[in-house]
């Protein structure tokens, strides 16, 4: 008897299972219900510096362009910027780090390449960020120029490696 159940049981179900099983399937080859695609990528710098990025792969090395963009209400230079790799300690060697004012609401860019190897495509990896910069405010700078005090802001940036 506990046979016969089992059989009508199946036969009975057998199609839902079946359907379950496909669409089961069909998501884990899609990539949906990969972790990766539940990671959003971010720039994370504070509200007052807001910034966006792309981090790829060219020509056999992993570059990095950051726009930052001044959200002070008054002027600022930044005089460096740091990007690493938190797993590794890597960081990007950003060839134009000349010192730069930046008017407030303006935006400058940078452009990096990441000591080391290259990073697998499509993967998700996570930096760490600082900007060192001074104040231009007219209130604490001398004779129009910028402070002497230097700031720090640290951030994180989680980003998706593509090919260019």
């Amino acid at each position: 008897m506990k046979g016969q159940s089992a059989a009508e049981y199946v036969i009975t179900y057998g199609w839902a299972i079946l359907a379950l099983t496909i669409v089961i399937a069909a998501l884990l080859a899609s990539g949906v219900l990969s972790p990766n695609y539940m990671i959003s990528e971010e720039c994370n710098l504070g509200s007052n510096m807001p910034c966006t990025f792309i981090v790829f792969n060219e020509e056999g090395k992993t570059k990095m362009n950051i726009a930052i963009q001044n959200g002070f209400p008054y002027k600022i230079n930044i005089s460096r910027l740091e990007v690493k790799l938190t797993e590794t300690g890597q960081s990007f060697d950003f060839e134009n780090m000349a010192p730069a004012v930046i008017e407030s609401g303006a935006s400058t860019t940078y452009k990096g390449t990441l000591n080391g190897g290259q990073l697998p495509q499509g993967s998700i990896k996570r930096f760490s960020a600082s900007v060192e910069y001074y104040s231009c405010a007219p209130e604490i700078s001398e004779g129009g120029g910028c402070s002497t005090s230097k700031h720090t802001i640290s951030g994180k940036i989680v980003a998706r490696i593509v090919s260019k």
